[in-house]
């Protein structure tokens, strides 16, 4: 997939009215029939698109797991939609001038369509525990950034808080320089001594010390109990203990945090589009593609 197919795919479109007055249910149903041709059409070129998946994601020689596990094929199709989908809207909102909080989700979303492609490599090699504690890390991306979605004020502090960090860790490793020290004590000056701590830039909108972590930021964006379960599971196989030494996950169990890893890069390209302010025709569509990919994921049987 490439830029001229996605404009190709958005300009054939029948569908031209992306607002909501007339009838939206017949509208949605239109739009869905039109996206179900083209992910119809992708799957009927999975064979073909193999060696495609071999030569631009994998680096390995587990290729035979690809070819038999449709799952994965699906896990590839998505992040290759998903990628495309990045580029297109980077490229249409090139030369504007974006928001700050437009440009966190872009770096942030890069980062996670990296952690994404990861968890596929490693489930490819049978890595089962290392996906589970991939997605442990890429949950708590997804809670920081929805914050930051929902409190932009605070993204100014936080790239703050990320210049901080680049000083005050080359203390912790004996690294400084007396220039580098001068800048790390002002941020102190500036945004007191909690500003050193992990969510120090959260201060401004949690007072309380001890409510300062990913389980806070999560509640206050409402995000489901289901994510959160699967984050106290990952958690399990980072602190090691004799559930996690002596457990080995199956592919129901993978499939559900891939599953959960598809929601969180759906709903960051969302985010992505929107602060992008690209055109509703184009939002619709292309969150539409992966809101449908992931629906068929979700129905995939894992022997599958």
């Amino acid at each position: 997939m490439d830029q001229k197919f996605l404009k190709r795919l958005i300009s054939e479109c029948p569908l031209t009215d992306f607002s909501e007055n007339g009838n939206v249910n017949e509208k949605e149903l239109q739009l869905d029939k039109y996206l179900d041709q083209f992910i119809t059409s992708i799957y009927s070129k999975e064979d073909q698109l193999i060696k495609y998946f071999w030569e631009k994601y994998i680096a390995s020689s587990e290729i035979v797991l690809l070819q038999n596990s449709q799952m994965l094929r699906r896990c590839f199709i998505f992040l290759d939609c998903a990628v495309a989908i990045y580029n297109y809207t980077a490229r249409k909102s090139r030369g504007k001038k974006n928001s700050q909080i437009a440009e966190h989700v872009s770096v942030q979303l890069q980062n996670d369509l990296n952690q994404y492609k990861s968890i596929l490599l490693l489930a490819m090699n049978g890595c089962l525990n290392s996906v589970i504690i991939e997605y442990r890390s890429l949950y708590e991306s997804f809670v920081i950034g929805r914050y930051l979605v929902n409190n932009p004020d605070l993204v100014p502090v936080y790239n703050d808080h990320l210049q901080f960090l680049k000083y005050h860790l080359t203390q912790i490793v004996g690294n400084s320089t007396p220039e580098w020290d001068k800048i790390h004590d002002d941020f102190l000056n500036k945004y007191g001594q909690e500003f050193a701590e992990n969510y120090g830039w959260t201060k401004s909108k949690i007072p309380n010390k001890k409510d300062r972590k990913i389980g806070t930021l999560a509640k206050e964006c409402q995000l489901e109990d289901y994510f959160s379960g699967l984050y106290k599971f990952s958690s399990s196989f980072v602190h090691s203990s004799a559930f996690s030494v002596s457990t080995r996950p199956d592919l129901n169990q993978i499939k559900l945090f891939i599953q959960a890893a598809m929601h969180f890069i759906e709903s960051e390209i969302a985010d992505y589009v929107r602060e992008s302010k690209l055109p509703a025709k184009d939002a619709v569509i292309m969150r539409n593609i992966l809101v449908l990919l992931y629906l068929d994921f979700e129905k995939l049987d894992t022997n599958g």
